[in-house]
């Protein structure tokens, strides 16, 4: 059984990378590379399936993001 801090550790970091995986996708559509945003989106998507694996309630989306408009 997983300790409470435990989990409570876990639960800040994922929001921690989540907001950075979020600024960084901000970044690389700010910037109109569209490899950087489909790396950005793809890291994103990651960690989002991760945290809803562990059961945790995030927001960002369920559903794949949309490819970039080249």
């Amino acid at each position: 059984m997983v300790k409470p801090t435990t989990l409570s550790l876990f639960e800040t970091e994922m929001q921690d990378q989540l907001a950075a995986a979020r600024d960084a996708l901000t970044e690389a559509e700010r910037r109109g590379e569209p490899l950087l945003v489909q790396a950005a989106a793809a890291h994103l998507e990651s960690l989002a399936d991760l945290a809803r694996r562990n059961g945790l309630l995030i927001d960002a989306p369920a559903e794949p993001l949309a490819a970039p408009a080249t």
